[in-house]
């Protein structure tokens, strides 16, 4: 009897410890998502950024008014 209640503490044991790793990982899962969405929205930014750089450092006689954005939008 003494054996079987070992095994169950070690049993419980273990339950609780497959627990914790479980929500740790979950934990890290959620870290891991949130960071991929900022690193998509840099990306998006930053390739934004990059355009407007480019189109600044053209000269004028290239860019066409279409491309010029009114100074009240």
């Amino acid at each position: 009897m003494a054996e079987n209640e070992k095994n169950a503490k070690r049993l419980t044991a273990l339950e609780t410890s497959l627990m914790h790793l479980q929500n740790d990982f979950d934990s890290l899962n959620d870290a891991v998502l949130k960071n991929a969405q900022r690193l998509d929205l840099m990306a998006k930014s930053i390739q934004v950024l990059s355009d407007r750089l480019r189109a600044a450092s053209e000269p004028v006689s290239e860019r066409s008014a279409e491309d010029e954005i009114p100074p009240h939008y």
